[in-house]
């Protein structure tokens, strides 16, 4: 069975992003398939709290708050997939507030460890992304890249989608809906390989 775990990071419900991320969903092989949809702007839960109790007496987050289940979770997830507008030339708060929890997952010596993850290897990732600015490369460094790089050293193979010129407003289906077939054709690889 093939476990996702859809963790939304727009603040409005219906986004563009929420609408690729199921297109997501739907394009992987529904059968033996479990989704989990997480919408991080319905949860009450904080950002990293920098205590490294996650280093030092524990192996995962000691913050409890709606964020803690949604964290055991990823252990368990084939597939995790992260949706965000880009807001102000970054991901949301609520969706980089998830990424810092994130951290529980290295390890104490994660600087110096050739393994530095806790996570099991084979884990993906798919990163969507939909951004107002028409020019799809404008945060793939400054952006992308980070948390691309991030994921990859939490142990996940890493890919991404980038939806540029979309408005509030848009409604990516009607819109664009060349963005989400080629969405879907790109899922339909990541499920095979």
């Amino acid at each position: 069975m093939m476990k996702v775990l859809s963790v939304l990071g727009s603040p409005r419900k219906n986004s563009n992003s929420e609408v690729l991320a199921n297109a997501a969903v739907a394009a992987l092989p529904q059968a033996g398939l479990e989704v989990k949809t997480v919408k991080l702007n319905d949860l009450n839960f904080c950002g990293c709290q920098a205590c490294f109790s996650c280093k030092a007496k524990s192996e995962t987050c000691v913050v409890r708050d709606d964020l803690s289940p949604v964290l055991a979770q990823i252990p368990e997830a084939d597939l995790v997939i992260l949706a965000s507008p880009i807001f102000i030339g970054e991901l949301t708060g609520q969706a980089k507030c998830f990424i810092d929890r994130t951290f529980s997952f290295l390890m104490p010596d994660y600087t110096a460890n050739p393994n530095p993850s806790r996570l099991s290897p084979g884990k993906k990732m798919l990163i969507i992304l939909t951004q107002g600015v028409p020019d799809a490369a404008i945060y793939e460094t400054s952006v992308l890249g980070n948390y691309t790089g991030f994921f990859k050293g939490l142990g996940f193979e890493v890919s991404h989608f980038i939806a540029p010129g979309q408005g509030p407003a848009d409604d990516i289906r009607t819109k664009n809906p060349d963005l989400v077939k080629a969405l879907t054709a790109q899922v339909s690889k990541l499920a095979t390989n």
